[in-house]
């Protein structure tokens, strides 16, 4: 017999001798509860009525799904952890390796395996070929090399600085200073080596240079 709601007492509990008849007449409260709680599902992220203030899902399918995607991510997270402890275990065997196979070479200088064997080639440093498919290389070749390598350091240019439109012609007004078609005052400015200026989008000639060009040419 079900027992409605507030009807269990301290008295009525202990009167229950086992344990089986307490988690009974629990149950039986529970289900007669007319309690309905608005929770968001833990999975799909919609609203639904529960009947419980615990309820985490909207459904047996949700509930399911969640399962399975948290097995999922878990597999995931220890593939990953696996594949770093790889990754980590190489680099430290490569570091105290004597001689390295041309892809531990170039997973050492984090270049490709064509520049090793480009390396190889010029004679940079020496290898020995074992077989058709291996070829070793000494460690300490490769710290030789590196010690006797000079690095330079690139200098940078400065940005001639254009000169100011005033100055200038755009491509529309050469074009109509020439009476010239783009293309073919494109032609002209490459073939006699005319320089250009560009300033965001837009491309200027010096009046001066066209200038001297068309008095050449008169």
């Amino acid at each position: 017999m079900a027992l409605k709601k507030g009807e269990l007492t301290t008295g009525v509990i202990s009167g229950i001798r086992s344990k089986r008849g307490a988690a009974f007449a629990l149950n039986n409260l529970r289900m007669s509860s007319n309690i309905k709680v608005k929770r968001i599902c833990e999975f799909c992220g919609n609203s639904f009525l529960a009947r419980t203030t615990v309820t985490r899902f909207c459904s047996h399918i949700c509930n399911s799904r969640y399962g399975k995607r948290k097995v999922r991510e878990e597999k995931i997270q220890a593939s990953e952890k696996q594949v770093v402890a790889t990754v980590v275990a190489t680099a430290k065997d490569i570091v105290v390796a004597e001689f390295l196979t041309v892809r531990e070479a170039a997973r050492l200088l984090n270049i490709s395996i064509r520049g090793i064997y480009n390396i190889i080639q010029t004679g940079r440093i020496k290898a020995v070929r074992l077989t058709p498919r291996k070829t070793l290389i000494k460690r300490i070749d490769i710290d030789q090399m590196l010690a006797l390598a000079e690095f330079k350091v690139p200098v940078l240019k400065a940005r001639k600085k254009n000169p100011h439109p005033k100055y200038c012609y755009s491509i529309t007004e050469a074009q109509q200073v020439l009476n010239f078609s783009e293309k073919a005052l494109w032609d002209l400015l490459k073939r006699n080596n005319i320089p250009k200026y560009r300033d965001g989008k837009f491309s200027y000639v010096l009046k001066s240079d066209l200038n001297n060009f068309s008095n050449q040419n008169d």
